[in-house]
């Protein structure tokens, strides 16, 4: 099982709280940074990044993020939403192991994608195949995959980070 959490902190040793959950099978979603400044003098910047990780890894988490002077709060997020953002690290982690444009077919069959715990044919039924294309578009609006139509097919891979072009 996967929890959701919050991270508020600064920038100091922030990548090793990002390495942290990335090795233990979670990811880093709606990373947001705040720069405080006064007048022309930066004072500091603040980041607040949500996180799904295993259940038994959060106390893990926590204790990195106080070592690194932030703080994890548990959110509560409706139930669909919830299960869509679970479904979307399944998804992440099939899409990042290949790192190429792949087609709504391919990635479930790389997948196996799950909705409510039973495994989904997606050409046999249209709300489990609106269910999946709406996983896939909340990917795209928290900037982890992208999309594009390739010869009237819409395909999605991982967004390419700028340091990774």
């Amino acid at each position: 099982m996967y929890e959701i959490v919050l991270f508020s902190g600064g920038v100091y040793k922030f990548d090793l709280l990002v390495e942290h959950v990335e090795d233990v099978g979670g990811l880093l979603v709606q990373e947001n940074r705040l720069h405080i400044s006064r007048g022309t003098s930066f004072l500091s910047e603040e980041i607040r990044v949500m996180i799904i990780a295993p259940t038994n890894e959060i106390s893990g988490i926590k204790s990195i993020a106080k070592d690194i002077k932030g703080e994890i709060e548990e959110i509560e997020i409706e139930k669909p939403l919830k299960d869509n953002l679970i479904s979307a690290l399944e998804l992440y982690g099939v899409m990042c192991k290949t790192r190429d444009w792949l087609d709504l077919s391919t990635i479930q069959e790389l997948s196996k994608f799950h909705y409510e715990k039973e495994l989904v044919e997606l050409k046999d039924n249209q709300d489990h195949y609106n269910a999946f294309e709406e996983c896939l578009e909340l990917m795209i609006s928290l900037e982890l995959i992208e999309k594009r139509e390739s010869e009237r097919e819409l395909e999605y891979r991982v967004l390419k980070k700028v340091d990774e072009l």
